[in-house]
């Protein structure tokens, strides 16, 4: 299965699973790269974006049309956007392997409860 099939795949999965997420659509796909959003509120959701060719993964929660929060991988390294401060960047303690948007949507829901951002 190819990078953005996998991703997708897990998207549906975290649609499937994950308590606050209440619909999700794909925004943009090519051959080598995959946007998906996963709604939370009217205005607040998850993109998800995953490029093949370079690697690359990102995820961030955005609320009114910000991001407050998010974790990418560039050239195989992890780094994080924290709450309050996302235009920063904080290397976290490990990456989200082996499934990183339910990882990085476990961290959304306890922000949820830490911050209720929602």
């Amino acid at each position: 299965m190819n990078k953005t099939k996998h991703l997708l795949s897990e998207d549906r999965e975290a649609f499937d699973r994950i308590w606050f997420v209440s619909a999700m659509d794909v925004a943009d796909r090519t051959e080598t790269s995959i946007l998906v959003r996963l709604h939370i509120q009217s205005d607040i959701f998850v993109h998800a974006f995953l490029g093949e060719s370079s690697g690359s993964l990102y995820f961030a929660l955005i609320e009114m049309n910000q991001r407050i929060f998010g974790t990418d991988r560039e050239s195989g390294e992890w780094h994080m956007h924290p709450y309050g401060d996302p235009h920063t960047h904080e290397l976290p303690d490990e990456g989200l392997e082996p499934k990183p948007l339910l990882r990085f949507l476990s961290r959304v829901g306890k922000l949820i409860f830490e911050h209720n951002p929602l």
